[in-house]
């Protein structure tokens, strides 16, 4: 077993500790000039309010973004971007109303109501609140971090409404991942005039790890970047996946090059080579979920089929829990 098998079960014992003395934590007054746990939320509720960004909105798009065809159709990609930007201004709108309620409640000026109260509490321990998370996307992050992981992703989507073009997508900001890569093969499927069903993506990893490294995008797919390995590493000298350096659970992958190509239907899914390992990529670390309205995962996004080490096998991949994450947890 990995030496770093015995640090994440014992980080994820000491985080499952610390909830439940948070859980168990009462709400006690300042004292000795300090300041109560309601002014330290309203203080943290008026900041998060006084800094979210303005609502993305259709009108600062350029005049490419949501271009028509001659049938007066846009882009797959295109309605994916409307879809996201639905989305984040719903979760922005809830958490807008919200902060102005527990303001409101916290100065006597409406009833403290059980959602409220929670809100109250999930603030005062640096946790998302629960009346953000179900209208938001899976994130593992504390309060804080997620606080700028937001302010992130809306700020990709800014970019993306006024570019022309985008030379590489952060896969991990969306809402819902699988939208955009399925957008994607029907954008390459219309192109080529190819059955969608018989398309899916072939990865390359390259050698550059930030959008600004590429000069323009690639002419067939995606590049994505912002994805992360879990239990192993990315070898960039040998290019394949590596084990792990002890203490270092998760590392950052260079950009990856998501290539649609066609197959047929019985090979679709089958890795072609055994020197390749079958590499799923999840949102977060949990790495479980439900099934949504969509037939998806809520959790799970596709598998990428990776190249790995000389002189092992897939399965001591799968033994080792190799995985790749959308997002960190902290």
């Amino acid at each position: 077993m990995h030496e770093n098998a015995d640090i994440s079960f014992n980080l994820a014992e000491a985080k499952v500790l610390v909830e439940r003395v948070l859980s168990m934590q009462p709400r006690m007054g300042g004292s000795n000039g300090g300041k109560s746990p309601s002014e330290i939320v309203s203080e943290l509720a008026q900041n998060i309010f006084d800094n979210l960004p303005p609502t993305l909105n259709k009108e600062e798009a350029n005049k490419h973004t949501f271009a028509t065809n001659e049938e007066g159709m846009m882009t797959s990609v295109a309605v994916v971007l409307l879809q996201e930007m639905e989305r984040f201004i719903r979760l922005q709108v809830c958490m807008k109303n919200s902060l102005g309620e527990l303001q409101k409640a916290i100065k006597g000026l409406v009833v403290m109501s059980g959602e409220l109260e929670m809100m109250y509490q999930s603030i005062l321990n640096n946790q998302v609140p629960e009346m953000w998370s179900k209208v938001g996307y899976p994130c593992l992050k504390p309060l804080a971090s997620w606080v700028d992981d937001f302010h992130q992703r809306v700020a990709f989507f800014r970019l993306w409404l006024g570019s022309v073009e985008m030379k590489c997508y952060w896969v991990p900001g969306f809402f819902f991942p699988q939208g955009f890569l399925t957008g994607m093969l029907q954008t390459y499927a219309r192109k080529y005039a190819i059955p969608i069903d018989t398309l899916n993506f072939g990865f390359e990893v390259l050698k550059e790890t930030t959008p600004d490294e590429k000069a323009t995008g690639p002419e067939d797919g995606v590049y994505v970047n912002g994805l992360f390995v879990d239990n192993a590493q990315w070898n960039a000298g040998r290019h394949c996946l590596d084990e792990s350096e002890v203490g270092v659970m998760r590392s950052p992958m260079p950009i990856v090059h998501f290539i649609p190509m066609q197959k047929p239907l019985e090979n679709l899914f089958r890795p072609e080579k055994q020197d390749e390992y079958q590499t799923p990529l999840y949102k977060t670390s949990i790495r479980a979920g439900v099934l949504s309205t969509t037939g998806q995962s809520t959790n799970f996004v596709l598998c990428l089929l990776l190249p790995i080490r000389d002189g092992t096998t897939p399965d001591f991949w799968v033994q080792q829990g190799v995985a790749m994450l959308c997002m960190l947890d902290n």
